[in-house]
């Protein structure tokens, strides 16, 4: 069986990595110089910069099983998820976590907190209960247990059920750091899940998450193209007959799409309508991301990230300090600062040159932090223009109809990337291992 995979990112180095263990005739097209897409990694001056996903949830089980089987299963380590909100002039640190042992090292934080007042901590407490309730319904992966939470936003829920405060200063905050998107723009089961998932611990790997990127790549290197994009994938008579490149057109038995939803509307304009229907639904943020590599540490010890509630009125989403992460991200006592900005503010900025965005986002950063220098070691920008899957308010019921019908209209056809679960680093590795599985059994 020849396959194709079309692009070479999370998704499709997993689809790769599967398909060539599994015995297949496999390619993948990358229309970038280098593989990894939001997974990918860069050093600088001994420093590591993380270029898209910033951190692992404790419940990647993909992520996880798919480390130990690259031998990568002792770089797994997990960091403080100390995070400090800005409310009215005044940053409230807090580990974010159930772990007892960190809530009673914390415990003079917890005393000193004060970003909700009376009133936001009464639509705390009524909405926090159903998230417990719901724990196990919010899984990433399996997700259908949530659907009945698809109907609404997150804002909406936290309104109906919380308040405004509860909105403001803890949804808002938390869906604009872990999707650079609005509350308003996801659904409340994804929402939720996030939530669920903060509370549980961030992990990374030692080097850096490309580290997971560049083993993939490595495993399966002579069967990726780099700087050769897909120009259509061409379908004729309800079956795959191949890929059109600039180089030419490619024969195969089937295709992995592994690109963005968007992406894979273009590259397939013959797609059954519903199918191209369903595509058109699905919804990324925007990123202007850039990084400071410090002399010192930036934040006080202890902290890992400040969250920018929309009410700062900030471009930025907030800003970490990456060095927390392991001793290999910085030079020992040193600083590695990334900021996000996001919704119109990162559109607007990925138009500007990089030497307005790094004054514009040092002095922003000041705003909130005055000890940020003002010459920085060196200064990096990374922009997105799709940076996170949002999965707004019915996404999910509609992808469900998606992955039942891509098989079944399309002979030959997979499609592959984290709008097919709730958008994680683990849904996109999942997406991409189903993908070659599905092949590699005739499903």
């Amino acid at each position: 069986m020849k396959v194709i995979v079309v692009g070479a990112g999370t998704a499709g180095l997993a689809a790769t990595y599967v398909l060539k263990k599994g015995g297949a005739e496999v390619t993948a097209l990358e229309a970038s110089s280098t593989p990894g897409g939001r997974l990918a990694g860069a050093r600088r001056d001994g420093y590591v910069l993380d270029l898209g996903a910033q951190f692992f949830f404790r419940y990647y089980d993909t992520t996880f099983d798919l480390c130990r089987r690259l031998g990568l299963e002792g770089e797994i380590v997990a960091f403080p998820f100390k995070v400090a909100i800005w409310r009215e002039g005044r940053l409230n640190p807090l580990t974010a976590g159930l772990d007892p042992r960190l809530l009673w090292k914390d415990r003079r934080d917890l005393l000193r907190f004060r970003l909700f007042g009376p009133r936001g901590i009464l639509q705390m407490a009524r909405i926090m209960p159903l998230i417990f309730q719901r724990r196990r319904d919010l899984h990433f992966i399996d997700y259908r247990a949530s659907l009945d939470l698809d109907d609404e936003s997150l804002a909406e829920l936290a309104l109906r059920r919380g308040g405004e405060e509860a909105l403001e200063y803890f949804f808002q905050p938390l869906a604009s750091c872990l999707t650079l998107g609005e509350p308003e723009e996801i659904g409340a089961g994804y929402g939720l899940a996030l939530a669920w998932y903060a509370l549980h611990g961030l992990y990374t790997l030692k080097g850096g998450i490309g580290t997971l990127a560049e083993a993939l790549y490595r495993e399966c290197r002579d069967r990726v193209m780099l700087s050769t994009p897909a120009q259509r994938i061409v379908l004729e008579g309800g079956k795959v007959k191949g890929v059109e490149t600039g180089k030419g057109f490619m024969e195969a038995d089937a295709v992995i799409c592994a690109t963005t939803a968007s992406v894979a509307r273009r590259l397939m304009p013959e797609l059954p309508g519903r199918m191209r229907e369903v595509l058109g639904r699905v919804r990324y943020s925007a990123c202007c991301h850039v990084m400071f590599g410090l002399q010192e540490r930036l934040l006080p010890e202890g902290w890992y990230a400040v969250g920018l509630p929309r009410r700062a009125m900030s471009p930025m989403a907030g800003f970490t300090d990456n060095s927390i992460k392991s001793p290999l991200y910085a030079p020992p006592g040193a600083g590695m600062v990334h900021c996000f900005t996001y919704g119109k503010h990162a559109r607007e900025l990925n138009s500007r040159p990089d030497g307005e965005v790094f004054s514009l986002l040092a002095e922003e950063i000041r705003r909130f932090m005055p000890s940020m220098p003002r010459e920085p070691l060196f200064s990096e920008v990374y922009r997105w223009e799709e940076a996170v899957c949002l999965s707004p308010p019915g996404m999910l019921r509609a992808v469900e109809e998606l992955k039942e019908r891509s098989s079944r209209e399309v002979k030959g056809l997979r499609l592959a990337g984290e709008y097919l679960f709730m958008p994680s680093v683990d849904g996109a590795l999942r997406s991409g291992m189903d993908a070659a599985e599905s092949l590699l059994h005739g499903a």
